[in-house]
Formats: structure tokens, C-alpha cells, sequence
């Protein structure tokens, strides 16, 4: 389903739909959208399509949630969709929602989907409603094929197609596959209306997903108790008033090893600086850090202080943060620490059987939800583009998962070359970066990658060379 708006660069004339450059975008979520919306602001002398099958642009799956108990993790002064401008975001909602919010507030995200909405009326690309199932180079261009049956040939093409879902955490019996009783993922909306008022849930992982989880089931009128499980049993922590401390916490000359950093981090903290003040100034300096890391490094880090980091860095709006210490209290929301080894069923009933640190144990559940963390293994992800291009030899994986990419985005193929045509924006330049899943980092990918693109079709720009991203 093709849908298209009035181009002013036809209007005045300046180059012919014919001749002029078209820039694919895959995937029409927050970050499709933001690339979209800076793409127009820019005045760029292209066709830009969206392709995204999902039921409305823009809002993507995060932001298209309506409950109003889902809230922002950042409060409203750094939801800007201009790296430039801290105060967009807060602008418009003065003027289409509240006028008096306060940039420290949090907003449901909902509100948040108005706003990307709101962006996309203003970039207006055409928009392809449908998959796309692969991409491949055919007489200088890029060749994608739809999922409608139809053919796109394009000069530039960005996957900005977001998270995908959690990967399996362990084996699943095929009877409980077929049960409907075992939900793949937290993120589905198919599964609430089929849990009773007092079923027994087991949420696996004890994240922002799991919290989402609970929050719709007891909008739902859920009441049964609920256990989360995860190899940690960490619970997020809660967002307050704090500044981004002002010294250096890794300071320059400090090893690039995850101990090193570890140890500067503890060293801030002894000195009296609160943890909040420390993280949050480290996060512009974070994906630097992580680019100066060997592999071995990295794999530390992510083995020892990922979950750490990711505990203290996505905190919780005060009011789902209430709603969570509530529900411990209550007794209602158990957490406990533990790592899945299998799923299955017995009686009507789901088994899921973990091991903690004293041994093996098993819980037994009504429901069981999988709301970890967004899967990066593209090559176990049968069906999806990412995938196909893996397998095509267009785009190659990280030691980490993701995508590696130079540092514009530009992807490289599994000999290592760079065409210069092919990006990835957001989520999929993990492993490459570390932090690249919020709006903050999204944004600033946004605007610079439209920058680039202008001056490529400014220059009518088909091909271009490019070197190899740096191992790691």
C-alpha cells in the first residue's frame, strides 16, 4: 500500500521524480521517522519511501502502546526529537498537550507516539505498507524486494527497523508451544485477554519489559500473584532529582579494560559522588569508551558489568517505580534470581525449571511471559531482512551481535568493503556501539546521517567508496 504527499521539490521545479535519488528507509518506527522528519527539514532533493507493514508510521512498537501506565524511562527534557533544540519535545506538549508541564516530568508514552506522529505529518515521505524481504545489488543500485510482490530500486537504503524480539531463553517443550500458555514474547498485546483474573504468572526477566507486563495485567484486572525470574533478580532503579557530576569519572589516561573502569567508576563513588551523577556522566562518553576496548574487553564488560550498567542507566519514572515497590510490599510481585534451564508443561500447568546459586528448582504457573531483553543474533532470526542480508554476504555481525558499521552508519559486507549505500541507524549499529537504542543517541544518528544524505544527492550520488569499519 503505497501512500504519498505533495513534494515541494516538484513544485519548484528543481529536479523531476524521474531524476531524482531515492533514499529507502526500512522500518517506520521512532527511528525511521526521526531520519524521515530531519531528511525533510533539510530540504533534501530525494524521494524518500518508509517501508514499515506495520498499521500506523511512526509510533513503532514502543510508542504504540496505549496504556497510560506505560511512561517515558527519560523525562521530557531529553525526549527532543532535535539533537539541536533541547526543548522541541517540551514545546509541543505546552501546545498539544499540557502547557504546564515541566521539562523534568515523565510522559506517558503514548504521548510520545502523538509527538513522532506530529513529526511525520511534517516529513510526509511515501510510505510503503508491507516487508521487505530482501536487498541486493543490481546495476549500481540497491534492489529490494517487497513482501507485496513488487520491486524498489533505490541509491541509498537505511535499515532502521528498531528491536526485535527476545530470543528463547531456553527449551521449550512443543506441548507447551501449542498450550497457549507459553508467550514468546512481552511485547505481543494478543496474549493479555486470555489470562484469567487469578492465573499464576511467571515473568521471565525482571526489566522495563516485565514491568510493562504487570502494568497492563493489573489495568486488565489481573490480581493473581506474579513471579519475575531472572539470572540476577535485579529490579530497576528508580529516577530522582540528580546532575551529571562535572569531573572526569574515567579520566584520560585510565587503561582501556573493563576493571580499569570498573575501579574509576567505585573511585567517584567513594568520593562522594551519587551514583546517578555518575552515570549520567558517563553516558555521553560511554560509546567512546566501549570503541576503546579490545574484543576480549568487551566481552568482559558485557559478561561482568552489562546488566550492572543497564540496571543503573534505564531507570524508571518515579511513578512506575512506586507502582513496582507497591507490588512488593503487597506480596502481589515476587522477584527472584534464577536462570531458566527448560519449559514445560503437566497437569495444565507450566513447569519452569531454574538454578540458582544453592541448585535446582521449579515454579509452577498458569502463564509464563518471556520479557527479555530484544534479541540481536540476526542469524538465528529466520524470516527477517537482517537475516537474508547475513546470508547474502551484504552485511556482517559483530563478535557481539549487531551490525558492524563505520562510524556514520555505513555498513560493511562480509569481505570487509564498505559501498557506501547501505546504513544501519539505531538499534542495529549495536556492537559497533554500545548505546544506540534510545532517543538520545537515535536523534543525534538521525541528524547526522541526513546531512550526509543530502550531500549525496546533492551530488547524485550512487556509489561511494569507503573504509572498513575497525575490528571489534
Amino acid at each position: 500500500m503505497l501512500r504519498f504527499a505533495d513534494d515541494p521539490v516538484e513544485k519548484n521545479g528543481s529536479m523531476s521524480p524521474s531524476d531524482r535519488p531515492l533514499i529507502a528507509i526500512i522500518g517506520g518506527g521512532a527511528s525511521g521517522t526521526l531520519l524521515a522528519w530531519n531528511l525533510r527539514r533539510l530540504h533534501v532533493q530525494a524521494r524518500i519511501i518508509v517501508i514499515d507493514p506495520a498499521e500506523r508510521p511512526a509510533v513503532g512498537l514502543a510508542y504504540s502502546t496505549l496504556s497510560p501506565c506505560h511512561f517515558l524511562n527519560v523525562p521530557v527534557g531529553g525526549m527532543s526529537a532535535d539533537p539541536d533544540d533541547p526543548e522541541h519535545f517540551l514545546r509541543w506538549l505546552r501546545t498539544h498537550h499540557d502547557p504546564d508541564v515541566t521539562p523534568g516530568q515523565f510522559m506517558p508514552r503514548a504521548v510520545f507516539g502523538q509527538y513522532l506522529s506530529s513529526l511525520w505529518a511534517e516529513a510526509r515521505p511515501e510510505w510503503r505498507q508491507t516487508s521487505v524481504l530482501s536487498c541486493q545489488r543490481v546495476a549500481g543500485r540497491l534492489e529490494l524486494a517487497l513482501g507485496d510482490g513488487e520491486r524498489l530500486q533505490a541509491d541509498q537504503v537505511v535499515l532502521a527497523t528498531g528491536n526485535f524480539g527476545p530470543a528463547p531463553v531456553a527449551k521449550v517443550d512443543p506441548d507447551l508451544a501449542l498450550s497457549g500458555q507459553y508467550h514468546p514474547s512481552g511485547w505481543d498485546n494478543g496474549f493479555y485477554d486470555r489470562i484469567a483474573p487469578d492465573a499464576a504468572v511467571v515473568l521471565i526477566g525482571t526489566g522495563l519489559t516485565s514491568l510493562d507486563v504487570l502494568m497492563r495485567l493489573r489495568e486488565n484486572g489481573h490480581r493473581g500473584r506474579v513471579v519475575a525470574l531472572s539470572r540476577h533478580g535485579w529490579c530497576p532503579e528508580r529516577h530522582a532529582p540528580s546532575a551529571p557530576a562535572k569531573t572526569d569519572i574515567i579520566p584520560p589516561g585510565t587503561p582501556a579494560t573493563a576493571r580499569a573502569y570498573f575501579r574509576a567508576f567505585r573511585d567517584s563513588l567513594a568520593k562522594g559522588t551519587g551514583w546517578r551523577s555518575v552515570v549520567d556522566a558517563l553516558r555521553p562518553r560511554i560509546n567512546p569508551l566501549w570503541q576503546a576496548l579490545d574484543l576480549a574487553e568487551k566481552k568482559r564488560f558485557r559478561r561482568h558489568l552489562q546488566r550492572r550498567w543497564d540496571i543503573v542507566r534505564h531507570r524508571i519514572a518515579p511513578e512506575v517505580a512506586d507502582f513496582m515497590l507497591a507490588e512488593l510490599e503487597n506480596g502481589t510481585l515476587d522477584c527472584r534470581r534464577g536462570q531458566v534451564t527448560h519449559l514445560g508443561a503437566e497437569a495444565g500447568q507450566v513447569l519452569v525449571r531454574a538454578r540458582d546459586r544453592v541448585g535446582l528448582f521449579t515454579l509452577s504457573a498458569d502463564h509464563v511471559v518471556n520479557c527479555t531483553g530484544p534479541s540481536r543474533a540476526y542469524r538465528q532470526m529466520a524470516d527477517t531482512l537482517p537475516h537474508a542480508l547475513l546470508a547474502a554476504g551484504m552485511v556482517r555481525e559483530t563478535a557481539l551481535g549487531g551490525l558492524h558499521c563505520r562510524g556514520d552508519g555505513a555498513l560493511t559486507d562480509a569481505a570487509g568493503r564498505c559501498a557506501g549505500d547501505l546504513f544501519a541507524l539505531g538499534p542495529m549499529r549495536w556492537g559497533t556501539l554500545f548505546e544506540t537504542t534510545a532517543i538520545p543517541e537515535i536523534r543525534r544518528q538521525a541528524a547526522d546521517l541526513a546531512t550526509l544524505l543530502k550531500e549525496r544527492c546533492g551530488r547524485n550520488v550512487r556509489e561511494a567508496s569507503c573504509e572498513t569499519v575497525l575490528p571489534g
